[in-house]
């Protein structure tokens, strides 16, 4: 049992992307690089809000409607 715990960590060294020990789980820099990707994305999505904010947009197009009804 001792040898076969010993060879996974030795082929964990090779790949970081695998996982370094018996007990499982992700490796450091996988979570690391996850975080960036939703840090990046909740961001892009913040940006895009306050460019085309959805509720001044829906207001005009009330407005707008009323307007032509009328």
């Amino acid at each position: 049992m001792k040898k076969g715990i010993e060879n996974m960590y030795k082929k964990g060294k090779q790949n970081i992307f695998y996982k370094l020990g018996p007990s499982g789980g992700i490796s450091l820099i996988v979570l690391v690089i996850t975080i960036i990707v939703v840090i990046i994305l909740s961001a892009a999505v913040i940006i895009s809000l306050q460019n085309n904010n959805p509720m001044t947009e829906a207001n005009k197009a009330r407005i707008n409607s009323d307007v032509a009804n009328i």
